[in-house]
């Protein structure tokens, strides 16, 4: 693995902003789907809405879609960035014998049935190796170390966000019916919800991550006892 720790706090706030822009863009497809129930129940009752009104919605559903689209390619180029430099940074903080190599931290993400668990995993070890208050040469005994419930949380909550988002898609390809489109929307509204959930607690965990990470180079270069070899940069005061 790398051997000089690299600073975490730009990729850090990057992330941190491009999730805040997630959690708003899931807000404003929560309101379209909404309106969108609201105007199919409206047919369903045999109140016939106007193409002005089926227009709007389809509009509204579209925007919503190329913004989650949008939003979602950012935050993955993103938080792959930030995921992948805390990973290979554990080298440089005393930890050996590391269970994955540094490709596994961007690689498990796309490996089918795999991204089930692995990337949590490294999540988990890079929480582990990172305590700052574990001594500078820590060999493998952080891997006996516990994890915080958040971690566990929020990788739950987003597994179910992205299943629901699976169901949305079968939904709103098995049929053409009005209530066909409305049982989609139910589900997109789950996916999005658990969706905002996953992005605050994903905050949560790169802020936690970022400071413990910064917190254990520190930490380093203050003891003057910390092994030679890796270099650990002073860090700035904002890095978290």
């Amino acid at each position: 693995m790398n051997s000089e720790f690299k600073p975490l706090g730009t990729r850090a706030k990057w992330t941190i902003a491009l999730l805040a822009i997630v959690i708003a863009v899931d807000a404003f497809a929560v309101f379209s789907d909404i309106r969108e129930i609201q105007l199919i129940n409206r047919i369903v009752l045999g109140d016939l809405s106007t193409l002005d009104e089926l227009d709007a919605s389809d509009t509204r559903q579209g925007i919503a879609g190329l913004l989650e689209l949008g939003t979602l390619i950012a935050i993955v180029v993103a938080f792959l960035m930030w995921f992948s430099r805390a990973y290979k940074n554990l080298a440089a903080l005393g930890a050996t014998e590391f269970r994955f190599t540094p490709g596994w931290a961007v690689g498990a993400w796309f490996v089918p049935v795999l991204n089930l668990w692995r990337p949590k995993q490294i999540a988990n070890d890079i929480w582990r190796a990172s305590d700052p208050a574990a001594p500078p040469e820590q060999g493998s005994a952080w891997r006996d170390m516990a994890t915080p419930a958040v971690l566990t949380i929020w990788w739950v909550v987003w597994i179910c966000s992205g299943y629901l988002g699976n169901v949305t898609t079968r939904l709103a390809f098995e049929g053409d019916k009005p209530t066909d489109v409305r049982d989609a929307d139910y589900a997109d509204l789950g996916a999005l919800v658990l969706d905002a959930v996953a992005a605050v607690l994903a905050i949560v965990v790169v802020r936690s991550m970022t400071r413990r990470l910064n917190e254990r180079a520190a930490h380093l270069a203050a003891n003057p006892s910390a092994p030679e070899g890796p270099a650990v940069p002073s860090l700035p005061a904002d890095a978290f």
